[in-house]
């Protein structure tokens, strides 16, 4: 008894609070070494390592040594953990844990175009990246548990707003001050696309974010390279203060964190993360598993949260229609995405974020059902996670030296095990009693001459909420006042039925054979106690059945109806006895047959012999075609067509945000439509960069770009760019007047010589000089306009009105340089000459007008006026249902001006290629050309023309044949997936239910479309 009294007091001397000797001196302190001995454990030191029956020696709050037998140092406090394993505490890299902050709301009215600066920030409100957030942590024990409770010890920390949010800070879970916490002051730098509370405009679209980080991060740059000349007595001029960009300028030596809201936009973040040579991890949300090798190819990191979608509303007709092919995948894919990541060797962290904490480990045990190897789950929580907040070299393994932050689980954590403490900086936080199977059990007890059974009953877990009788036959006496405490249990009872006066207090202490103790009579008498156990009260728990896991769900490219399963090959083909539309100076060709191999039109001719290995098609009565070519088109983009915030954006990208899932693609394909120019939208006079791709449905964004066009950018005149139909809340933004879009074409040409002026001239400088001049700061809009200057950049020009359409010829043939095309420009036939004369191309729709009135006086006629004054000549879509019917588009030129057929065809094939500039590779049927056709089972100007198949570069992405197969395919995948689904509604399952994901569809851009995307808010509507 007197052992068990000293252990006690050992005890209670541990867990007084610690007090560092730095604190003020007026107190004695106990500054004297704790060492503590985990023995007899199982140590998983590292994901595959392990030490079974050894020992983890802690003094204070360090491991300081890992010994493999149990013999441990005199005077040292042994918990003996036989049946135990101990793993290193978990690290959740994406929290906003402790930061208590909120940027103050700005009373202003929309439009925002500048934000006041204060304290040497950033020009733009979305720009925190001067914020250091262990500046605002507050330790807040209550929500600290959401992760204690799952095991995890540290964490990293931000507040999450904004594109560049600053940088996090990396701390404990221990219930101590804000300084004995924080592991890394200045963790990883945050970033996003989401533009968050900021009040500016700028940027309103997905483009418009990319675009800012790409310049604020050349601005760090440069900022880290000039700051210092402005000290400089050679010096040309003063460098502002700016704090945002200070503190970026050393960020490709530094940890960042990319939160990305979908599979897209993390394949962006990686690509700025190697253009920028960042070194990023990436938030994941669950949907890796589609493009698994697009991310593996980028070798970086992920942080993936848990966050299982709940199954679709399928229990009626109405709301099933409502649920996507995709939808329904990831439904049922969800919990093998880690088993996808981790098969691709895409190293991992795990996060809580996006998930409630209960749901955490119901869901990774079933991710590890699904295929995820516990060593790799383990890695995710401890070694993986700590490279990521920067903490490996004291954390996430079981070593000397390193924190003594640890989980004791009994069992197998990823299986069927329980977590009963965590240790926080070498202080352990109980969260089941270890001994709690002691109470659990039946004992029979003496005390004196007096014999009882002892129900003890712990399943509500917690001493105060432990209950037990004492009985003897069927006399049964309640326990009051129960606690219990390191083996040794209080209680009283009131004895008077059993032969002793009053209420009696009873200690007991539980050891390997029982338990022995004393009880204190009403008269503080001691009678010894000692007992034996019985029985077990709780039943022991029935092991589940396991079930096989089976995906029925096919997986595609894109994940969507329609995907590709595999790859597109390239074929050999002989097209034998059709009517070949070839486009060039050959014409019309009938009953002629043509050879493609390797990507090429290889021969034209008739009655051809078919080389070995090609494939043979007879295409009697059908007619063949190169592919449409759409030169004006939106389709295919994600967040946003136009970035109207300014009136101008030309350091915007379409190329950015290409969308590769877009159903358009594949539906452009099946209207023969294989090449199209995605254009900026027409919000502002100078508007973004243009993108030409290839309908290579299934593949990457990056593999859509049409990478041999050259480079292009979206002008606009008009109504749209004076902002006349938005509303009254858009009228301080210049031009707001036909006269003030010229005067803003002027001065944006002027700023940029002069840009161009200064490169120029700091490049002439000397060594030396420039070692004390201050280089010209980057400037991403200025460089594409400079661009246009040196005619290296095509301008497609948004135009409709004649005066417009002048006043422009003249100012570019005043900066010498010639406009590509004008698009719409439905008063051209007003200024026919001019433009043939200018050089300029012209790119219509066939018979639309009086839709506005900047359109009043246009006429079906316009293609053939202009074409009859030499202009070249095209029809465009604009539009995603024209651009499936193109080809009936250009056949309306036959009706209204008696086009003839050739040329009418050639206004969607080769005009509009050389209006992009790729003629010498696309737009007609031309030996050495690429191989983009189109197999039609009528004349291509009919109504009643059907496209059978449609190739690009020699491969099949469109044929009718397999899409009749497809649909019959994703009817059959659609039926199963909802039996599933309806199967699991029905079944009983433990799982906690799945987040009601709301499913978003991206929206049909238009040229029109003035959308804020982060703020989800119309911007003011124009017209085409």
């Amino acid at each position: 008894m007197n052992r068990n009294i000293k252990t006690i007091i050992i005890l209670a001397a541990l867990v007084l609070p610690y007090t560092s000797s730095a604190e003020a001196n007026d107190q004695l302190t106990d500054n004297t070494p704790k060492l503590t001995a985990l023995t007899h454990a199982r140590l998983m030191i590292e994901p595959g390592k392990i030490l079974d029956d050894a020992t983890l020696l802690i003094e204070n709050n360090k491991i300081i040594e890992v010994i493999k037998s149990n013999k441990v140092p005199s005077q040292t406090y042994v918990i003996d953990l036989k049946g135990y394993t101990v793993y290193p505490g978990f690290i959740d890299p994406f929290t906003d844990y402790g930061i208590e902050f909120e940027y103050p709301k700005v009373d202003a009215t929309p439009p925002v175009y500048e934000i006041k600066r204060i304290g040497g920030n950033a020009k733009n409100g979305a720009i925190h990246s001067e914020k250091e957030w262990f500046n605002y942590v507050y330790p807040n024990s209550e929500q600290a548990n959401k992760w204690v409770n799952n095991g995890f010890t540290s964490v990293q920390s931000s507040y999450q707003d904004g594109i560049f949010r600053g940088q996090g800070v990396t701390l404990s879970l221990a219930g101590k001050t804000a300084n004995e916490i924080i592991y890394r002051s200045n963790s990883a730098h945050f970033l996003a696309f989401d533009k968050g509370s900021s009040p500016q405009d700028y940027p309103t679209s997905l483009m418009g974010s990319i675009a800012l980080i790409r310049q604020t991060l050349a601005d760090a740059s440069w900022y880290k390279d000039n700051k210092r000349k402005s000290f400089s007595k050679a010096g040309n001029n003063i460098v502002e203060f700016n704090n945002a960009l200070d503190k970026l300028s050393n960020i490709e030596n530094e940890q960042v964190i990319f939160d990305t809201n979908n599979l897209n936009d993390q394949l962006r973040a990686a690509q700025i993360s190697i253009d920028h040579e960042l070194k990023a991890t990436l938030l994941g949300n669950g949907k890796e598993y589609a493009r698994i090798d697009e991310l593996s190819a980028f070798s970086y990191g992920l942080i993936l949260p848990l966050n299982f979608p709940a199954a679709p509303e399928v229990d009626d007709d109405d709301a099933e229609r409502e649920v996507s092919l995709a939808r329904m995948r990831h439904w049922e894919r969800a919990p093998a995405n880690l088993m996808e990541v981790e098969r691709a060797k895409v190293p991992f962290a795990l996060t809580q974020h996006g998930i409630k904490s209960d749901a955490f480990w119901p869901r990774l045990k079933q991710a590890i059902d699904y295929g995820l190897s516990e060593e790799a789950a383990l890695a995710a929580l401890t070694t993986e996670a700590a490279e990521v907040v920067g903490t490996a070299d004291f954390s996430g393994r079981l070593k000397p030296g390193y924190m003594a932050d640890l989980v004791i689980t009994k069992g197998n954590i990823f299986i069927d095990g329980t977590i009963h403490s965590v240790w926080l900086q070498g202080e352990e936080r109980q969260l089941i009693s270890r001994d709690s199977h002691l109470l659990d059990l039946t004992y029979q007890i003496q005390i004196g001459d007096l014999t009882l059974d002892l129900m003890l009953d712990s399943s509500n877990t917690g001493s105060d909420k432990i209950t037990g009788t004492l009985s003897s036959g069927e006399q049964e006496i309640a326990l009051s006042n129960v606690s219990y405490h390191d083996q040794r249990l209080n209680f009283t009872a009131d004895m008077s039925d059993a032969g002793f006066e009053g209420i009696s207090r009873f200690t007991l202490w539980f050891d390997n054979q029982g338990l022995r103790g004393r009880m204190l009579d009403k008269n503080n008498a001691q009678t010894p106690i000692a007992g034996i156990p019985t029985k077990q009260v709780i039943e022991a728990p029935v092991a589940e059945e396991e079930t096989e896991i089976s995906i029925i769900s096919r997986l595609t490219k894109p994940n969507v109806a329609y995907g590709i399963k595999g790859s597109v090959e390239t074929e050999k083909l002989h097209i034998s006895n059709a009517t070949i539309w070839t486009s060039d100076a050959q014409g019309i060709l009938e009953n002629s047959d043509l050879l493609i191999s390797r990507g090429k039109i290889e021969r034209l001719g008739k009655n051809l012999s078919t080389p070995s290995g090609y494939r043979f098609i007879d295409a009697s009565g059908k007619h063949l075609t190169a592919g449409i070519i759409d030169e004006h088109s939106h389709i295919a983009i994600n967040g946003g067509t136009n970035e109207g915030s300014d009136a101008i954006t030309s350091e915007v990208r379409i190329g950015d945000i290409l969308n590769p899932d877009d159903i358009a693609i594949y539906r452009a394909l099946a209207g023969g439509v294989t090449t199209a120019q995605l254009l900026h939208g027409s919000a502002n006079p100078i508007g973004g960069q243009a993108q030409v791709i290839q309908m290579r449905w299934g593949e990457s964004a990056e593999k859509l770009k049409y990478t041999r066009a050259p480079a292009s950018i979206k002008f606009a005149l008009g109504e749209n760019v004076k902002q006349s139909n938005w509303g009254d809340k858009f009228t301080r933004r210049f031009p707001q007047s036909r006269m003030g879009v010229k005067s803003l074409f002027s001065e944006a040409f002027n700023e940029a010589r002069a840009y161009q002026q200064d490169l120029k001239a700091y490049k002439r400088l000397r060594s030396s000089e420039k070692r004390n001049q201050i280089a010209p700061k980057p400037n991403y809009r200025l460089a594409a306009i400079v661009e246009v200057l040196d005619q290296q950049r095509d301008v497609h020009i948004h135009s409709y009105v004649q005066s417009e359409i002048l006043m422009f010829l003249r100012l570019a043939e005043a900066y010498d340089f010639k406009v590509k095309t004008f698009t719409h420009i439905l008063e051209g036939y007003k200024v026919a000459q001019e433009l043939a004369d200018h050089g300029a191309s012209a790119s219509t729709f066939s018979d639309w007008w009086a839709y506005k009135f900047e359109v009043y006086d246009a006429i079906p006629q316009n293609t053939c006026l202009m074409q009859n004054k030499g202009v070249l000549t095209s029809i465009n879509s604009d539009d995603y249902e024209m651009q499936r019917r193109l080809n009936q588009e250009a056949a309306k030129s036959m009706m209204y001006c008696d086009m003839s057929a050739e040329d009418a065809w050639k206004m969607v094939t080769i005009n509009p290629a050389i209006q992009l500039g790729v003629e010498t590779e696309l737009g007609s049927i031309t030996k050495g050309k690429q191989a983009d056709i189109v197999l039609w089972d009528h004349n291509p100007l009919s109504v009643y023309a059907k496209v059978e198949s449609t190739w690009i570069q020699g491969k099949p992405y469109f044929d009718r044949k397999q899409d009749k197969l497809a649909q019959q395919a994703i009817a059959e995948e659609r039926a199963e997936l909802i039996q599933k689904i309806l199967s699991s509604e029905n079944s009983e399952t433990t799982l906690p239910p799945g987040e009601v994901i709301e499913e978003k569809s991206e929206p049909e851009w238009h040229c029109d479309t003035q959308f804020d995307v982060w703020k989800q808010s119309s911007q003011g509507r124009s017209s085409l």
